[in-house]
């Protein structure tokens, strides 16, 4: 590179990045481009510098954000792959951009762009790296060929990977009905609409917090998380592989290590089975926890007893033996399709054995809400939250991290009592304690309970029981 080249460059990354703060996100990022000529070739400057100054939000670097980029009009072309060595820094990825980005063709075929994701660009071979977040962001005006195939298919293997999809339409066409449906189709809630491409630049910081949401457990020590799995055949097996897909991008979002976050998983359908526990440190990696839960065999049991699942989680994770560490939070996240069976024990007889330990309970719930009302709130309480289908249960990632990283308050030990207001005729004394053990975090609770604690003291009538004396017997 020249001295010239370089400066140049230079100038024009702290341009774009003034004011912006770099991402402390690591993922692999997938680009997909719509190059068609509805684009027209006057907005391509726009576009190109939208993308460079997307891509600039983040460390590209050998250790950090990989990126891929993917253009498509009639035909799909992968540009990089995530493992290309050649392109692991934010210059090169410019060079890209500018490079690769100059023609356009038609017509729009969005079903052979998503399919070419699916088979070249999210692949172990192309490097997507197993425990790093992957998030791909489509960019498109909408219009899609009449010959476009169905491509529902391409979308829940994406999903199955732990792919987070984004959509951002761009233009009046994006937001017309039969056009819209689509874009919600391929990227559920985590869509963004600009007006035209002379506003696209500035949608960059949403768009990227579309990607890399703030992060929740930034300040999180760590956490006790066992996911709780239903694996019963009412799933299915499309339904199943996209459960684990939503379970590898929440793990992508969390920091696992020894001395940072701890994960276990079970299954269940009639019986409940522990496939990890807390204590095993062959899991205390990110990439150790995703491989393992991506290579979860889909064999479904029958009839749903999530009843014994919960007594199973607070007999035989939740316990010293099983790694269950008293200073870090507890916290239980259950994923269902149903109600448990009508021979089930009653979870008011089960939660609050989970409760004595402070585990926190959150509930996922797939499928028609009214399936199942009830029966969470009386496992979670107000941490319910539902998905009606499987392929949006990526909508709820958000408000899930979250509730796992949030902590309800706990009360620290009393302090000594203070020394009594009064050395005679009747005086008080204090003693208190903080929400501090540990502090509320996110959407936990705070402390329930008084701050301060008031017991009488020298009751004893002072020497001649004159209350003009009294003051003279006050303590200094």
């Amino acid at each position: 590179m020249t001295a010239l080249g370089f400066a140049i460059f230079f100038l024009r990354v702290s341009l774009i990045t003034v004011g912006a703060e770099i991402s402390k996100c690591k993922l692999d990022l997938g680009l997909l481009v719509d190059t068609t000529k509805s684009i027209k070739y006057e907005n391509l400057p726009i576009l190109k510098d939208a993308l460079r100054h997307l891509v600039n939000q983040f460390d590209v670097s050998p250790k950090r954000t990989h990126v891929s980029l993917q253009t498509f009009d009639r035909r799909s072309t992968l540009h990089n792959k995530f493992n290309d060595d050649n392109y692991h820094s934010n210059k090169a990825i410019d060079d890209l951009i500018t490079n690769s980005i100059t023609k356009l063709d038609q017509p729009t075929r969005l079903d052979i762009a998503l399919k070419t994701a699916k088979e070249l660009m999210f692949t172990e071979q192309s490097g997507q790296r197993p425990g790093v977040r992957s998030a791909m962001v489509l960019y498109t005006d909408g219009r899609s060929h009449p010959s476009t195939e169905d491509f529902f298919l391409e979308i829940v293997s994406l999903k199955t990977r732990g792919v987070r999809i984004i959509v951002v339409g761009i233009g009046p066409d994006a937001r017309k009905n039969k056009y819209r449906q689509v874009l919600e189709y391929i990227g559920g809630t985590n869509l963004f609409y600009v007006d035209d491409y002379a506003s696209l630049d500035n949608a960059t910081q949403d768009i990227k917090k579309l990607i890399c949401p703030p992060d929740p457990c930034e300040n999180s020590k760590g956490m006790d998380v066992a996911f709780i799995v239903d694996k019963t055949k009412s799933l299915g097996v499309a339904n199943f592989l996209l459960l684990k897909g939503f379970l590898l991008e929440l793990v992508a979002a969390m920091h696992i290590g020894p001395n940072a976050t701890h994960t276990a998983i079970m299954t269940f359908s009639r019986k409940p089975k522990v496939l990890s526990a807390f204590a095993e440190t062959k899991f205390y990696s990110n990439e150790a926890v995703h491989q393992f839960i991506a290579e979860i065999p889909v064999f479904l049991g029958d009839r749903t007893f999530t009843d014994k699942a919960l007594m199973a989680a607070a007999n035989k994770l939740f316990i010293e033996r099983a790694g269950d560490r008293q200073k870090y939070p507890n916290v239980l996240i259950l994923l269902t399709d149903g109600r448990t069976n009508p021979k089930s024990q009653k979870f008011s007889e089960i939660t609050p054995k989970l409760k004595e330990k402070n585990v926190r309970i959150i509930a996922v719930g797939i499928g028609q809400y009214e399936d199942f009302q009830g029966q969470l709130e009386e496992i979670a309480g107000n941490n319910v939250h539902n998905a009606s289908n499987f392929d949006e249960l990526s909508n709820l990632f958000n408000d899930i991290l979250a509730e796992t990283c949030s902590v309800d308050g706990g009360f620290s030990g009393w302090s000594f009592w203070s020394d009594c207001s009064l050395t005679c005729g009747g005086g008080i004394q204090t003693r208190t304690r903080t929400c501090t053990y540990p502090p509320p975090q996110g959407y936990g609770e705070d402390c329930d309970g008084p701050l301060q604690d008031d017991q009488a003291c020298n009751k004893s009538p002072c020497p001649g029981d004159d209350e003009g004396q009294i003051a003279a017997f006050k303590h200094p």
